[in-house]
């Protein structure tokens, strides 16, 4: 049996680690899902934009947008979204 764990991070323009939590592709816009690493409990959402052949994650600053990308994953993972209202 295989244990090994593959867990992306990332380090964003501000120099910090962060874990990719989920991707979620809506149309042709990819929303990413964040933890800091250093305090887990902190989640960002960026959107993935390509310019130039160059991919970053730009940040959500819309806030229909932001509405959007969580509406999208609490969709996809609703036992978060009952946790929530615990």
């Amino acid at each position: 049996m295989n244990d090994d764990i593959t867990v992306n991070v990332v380090t964003l323009d501000d120099q910090k680690e962060y874990f990719i939590l989920d991707k979620i592709l809506y149309k042709q816009d990819t929303f990413v899902f964040l933890a800091l690493k250093e305090q887990p409990e902190k989640i960002f959402v960026r959107k993935r934009v390509t310019s130039n052949q160059e991919v970053f994650l730009k940040e959500i600053l819309n806030f229909e947008e932001l509405q959007l990308a969580f509406s999208l994953f609490f969709q996809k993972h609703p036992e978060f979204l009952k946790e929530s209202q615990i």
